[in-house]
């Protein structure tokens, strides 16, 4: 279950990277999709965390002054004292003006 939570989100913010990469007007835009998989465990309280997060810029503006990020993570906690695990999901965006 917990992979197929992760391919979803994958799937998600791919599709929005994407559907945001359209051309418009017949004029194609490059996207950058930033994806960061990381992994940390404690030995002294047996607790596991794995992280993923992408970053995608979805839309500037011609004079490229105003922009609109979207961000995703989830993270997934196991601790090896307790039973199951816990999961943490995070979407955002950030508008940007200068």
């Amino acid at each position: 279950m917990r992979a197929y939570h992760i391919c979803l989100l994958l799937f998600l913010i791919l599709g929005i990277g994407y559907a945001a990469a359209a051309p418009l007007n017949g004029l194609r835009q490059r996207r950058q999709i930033d994806l960061t998989l990381s992994a940390e465990h404690d030995d002294k309280d047996d607790e596991t965390e794995l992280a993923l997060e992408a970053i995608a810029g979805l839309w500037s503006s011609a004079d490229s002054r105003t922009k609109i990020d979207g961000s995703a993570r989830v993270v997934h906690r196991a601790n090896g004292l307790q039973t199951g695990a816990e999961q943490d999901w995070r979407l955002g965006v950030r508008v940007v003006f200068s």
